[in-house]
């Protein structure tokens, strides 16, 4: 009879043990999950803004219009159709990413600032509104990369994010020849790079292409410094294209 109750509750600690074993696996599945999917949203996020600001720094939302007259002059104008046609592309994703971050335990007051750049980027484009659209481009970048660190343990991806915000906030103050906040911030992507080249982390991943990132960014920096705009135009672009 005794050996009866020993082997009982034996059954019953080993199926207490499979209950608690599969509580914790799960639970570890569901934030892997949520993790996973936050981390995916924030690099499509980080693809369509730059895919804007890139596009219209290389004048690809341009258009031809004819005058109609004799000559038939040819002008080009920017099409603000398929520039908010691409700022939509992140309208779309905003209640699913709302939600995802929320449930990722962002804190409400900045998903309220991250719905805030959302909006004013489309209501910008809509607006024709150049000046506002890519100042919010670069402010709703320039959250992403602490987004990240919070959901990736690669940390080396979060320091090349935010050397990559500072040089875009750095570029829309050079596109509309705000040199002083432009050559502040590429001061500081300058700083950045310098203590990301001294992290060993850093290093062991990226030695292979560290002399070129430097290079770029003290292209960029020079250009900036000279304020010239379409050089650093030129210089962005060949920073965030080959970095």
């Amino acid at each position: 009879m005794e050996r009866k109750y020993i082997f009982n509750f034996l059954i019953l600690v080993m199926i207490l043990f499979l209950f608690t074993g599969c509580t914790g696996i799960e639970s570890e599945t569901e934030n892997a999950s949520i993790e996973d999917k936050t981390i995916s949203e924030i690099e499509y996020l980080e693809d369509e803004i730059f895919t804007i600001v890139n596009k219209y720094t290389k004048n690809e939302y341009m258009s031809a219009e004819f005058s109609g007259d004799e000559e038939d002059t040819e002008t080009y104008t920017i099409d603000w159709s398929k520039v908010s046609e691409d700022c939509q592309q992140i309208a779309k994703v905003l209640d699913t990413v709302m939600l995802d971050f929320g449930e990722a335990k962002v804190p409400n007051e900045e998903l309220v600032a991250f719905r805030t750049e959302i909006n004013n980027l489309i209501v910008a484009s809509s607006n024709e509104d150049e000046h506002t659209m890519l100042k919010s481009a670069s402010n709703l970048y320039g959250l992403l990369p602490e987004y990240y660190g919070r959901f990736s343990e690669n940390k080396n991806e979060k320091e090349v994010m935010s050397l990559k915000s500072l040089v875009l906030q750095s570029y829309t103050s050079a596109f509309f020849s705000e040199w002083e906040d432009a050559k502040s911030a590429a001061a500081l992507a300058e700083t950045k790079y310098k203590e990301m080249s001294d992290n060993l982390e850093y290093m062991k991943e990226h030695s292979y292409n560290l002399n070129k990132v430097y290079i770029l960014v003290e292209e960029y920096k020079n250009a900036v410094d000279l304020e010239q705009v379409d050089l650093a135009k030129v210089k962005y672009i060949n920073f965030i294209e080959k970095f």
